[in-house]
């Protein structure tokens, strides 16, 4: 009788306790959550932006848009840059590679 009893508590321990990991996997994880990121204060928009080279400060074009980091441009000399920071109406680029038009040209018909 004794052993029959300490089986049954033993199932309803084990029973209830996959009971409780079962909802607590159901339940959303942000008891525990990472505390988020403060959103960032806008960029102030500017009429015209300098794109300049990170290595040597040279300016690589002004562009009447708003640029943003990760951002892409290509020169005149079909070098291709991306946009690593923003400050104030200054972008500064840094250079990826150099990107060779004719590929992309259409032939003609």
């Amino acid at each position: 009788m004794v052993k029959r009893r300490s089986i049954l508590l033993l199932t309803i321990f084990i029973l209830g306790t996959i009971a409780i990991l079962a909802s607590l996997h159901l339940l959303p994880l942000n008891i525990l959550s990472i505390q988020q990121k403060p959103e960032q204060a806008p960029q102030k928009v500017y009429d015209y932006y300098l794109i300049i080279d990170e290595t040597d400060n040279q300016t690589l074009m002004y562009v009447p848009l708003v640029v943003s980091v990760g951002d892409e441009v290509i020169t005149e000399e079909n070098k291709r840059y991306q946009i690593v920071k923003v400050e104030e109406n200054r972008a500064y680029a840094r250079f990826v590679e150099y990107v060779d038009i004719k590929q992309y040209q259409q032939k003609p018909k």
